[in-house]
């Protein structure tokens, strides 16, 4: 179930998607940060408990598709979720597409050179998706988190 919150907006249109791995930043930073918006009026998406298999990820790329913004938490989970590669992957299909939406990166205990592929974090979860995905998703993937991470972000390190 999705969870929005603020005014001003349809339905079908969000200020902002917050795409993160929810054991790493669900209950400290993200639910921080989407508490924040809200309390300024910002209409924004987030999942509001962890996907179950049998959920339905169109409903979260629909989301992505209607948002202004897109704020991937990059955090040291964030690659071993498919869900939230897939994600990733339709923000830079979209942004690489119509510069619509706009991709606002947050390296959560992360650096963007984990998220750029340049160290192994990212890299190790990524090689046991070839097996099980297929390369075709692996390759998609390797080229979203590479691409978004030569995007200016914000690195928040060490703190709750």
């Amino acid at each position: 179930m999705a969870s929005t919150g603020g005014s001003g907006a349809s339905a079908a249109q969000y200020d902002v998607f917050l795409s993160f791995r929810g054991p790493d930043t669900r209950n400290n930073f993200t639910d921080f940060l989407y508490r924040s918006m809200v309390g300024q009026g910002i209409f924004a998406y987030r999942d509001s408990e962890e996907l179950h298999a049998g959920d339905r990820i169109d409903d979260l790329l629909r989301a992505v598709d209607n948002s202004k913004i897109c704020i991937p938490v990059f955090s040291r989970g964030y690659a071993s979720s498919p869900w939230c590669l897939r994600e990733l992957a339709r923000m830079m299909e979209l942004y690489e597409s119509t510069r619509k939406p706009e991709i606002l990166p947050i390296f959560f205990d992360v650096s963007a050179s984990d998220v750029k592929l340049k160290t192994e974090l990212y890299v190790k979860d990524l090689d046991k998706y070839e097996q099980r995905a297929g390369g075709d998703s692996k390759e998609q993937w390797e080229a979203a988190l590479r691409k978004v991470g030569q995007i200016g972000g914000w690195e928040v390190q060490g703190k709750p």
